[in-house]
């Protein structure tokens, strides 16, 4: 009796640790090479030949001393073995506290998940594509080197606190109908949009934009 008892706990340890490991390692599908030098690592949406970028731990520290640096180019597609998938957003927490990254482009993302670069402090240019629809809540908060960032007229969503203490802001550029998405919280303790003063309407191809500047 008390050796199928042993039996029996050894495979509950072991129903326990399965699941928990293919969880571990399937937090990526595969990684490769940026454009820009750095290591990514890519989540494949199973419906379709797309791709998110994501961090390679499940939970935090989302990087292990391996955190990327300098700036960052996000490839429009990436291939892995037989299939070219390609990339069309950014994940939740992907680059939360890359304290080294100090630049962010991409041309073919549509959305930028909840905190995805909190914290980047040293992030200081943003080149945001023409076609990105959804900016998540506290996507760059707390990006106090950030200087400058235009805000592409596809926007849709804005959500909470997603460029709050962006304290070095210095030029923000919108079209009023995107300005019109943003609220109390989304440039909390950024002394730059807190005075109207800095606010300018501008007129490009038609189309009105709310421009702000120190």
């Amino acid at each position: 009796m008390n050796c199928l008892k042993v039996v029996k706990r050894l495979i509950v340890c072991l129903l326990c640790t399965i699941p928990w490991v293919a969880s571990a390692q399937g937090q990526y599908d595969f990684c490769a090479v940026a454009p820009s030098g750095q290591m990514l690592y890519y989540r494949i949406e199973r419906d379709r030949a797309c791709a998110v970028v994501t961090h390679p731990e499940k939970e935090w520290p989302y990087y292990a001393g391996n955190k990327p640096v300098g700036d960052l180019v996000v490839p429009d597609s990436v291939r892995h073995g037989d299939v070219v998938y390609r990339v069309v957003g950014v994940g939740e927490n992907a680059f939360y506290r890359c304290d080294s990254l100090t630049g962010f482009s991409a041309r073919g993302i549509t959305y930028i998940g909840t905190q995805s670069f909190c914290g980047c402090t040293m992030l200081k240019t943003i080149e945001f594509p023409a076609g990105l629809r959804r900016v998540g809540e506290g996507a760059f908060a707390y990006c106090r080197g950030l200087a400058k960032m235009e805000l592409p007229l596809d926007v849709e969503i804005i959500g909470i606190s997603a460029f709050s203490m962006c304290e070095g802001l210095e030029e923000v550029g919108m079209a009023t109908r995107v300005e019109r998405l943003c609220d109390a919280t989304t440039f909390h303790g950024c002394p730059l949009m807190k005075d109207r003063k800095n606010r300018k309407i501008v007129s490009v191809d038609g189309v009105e934009y709310a421009v702000w500047r120190r």
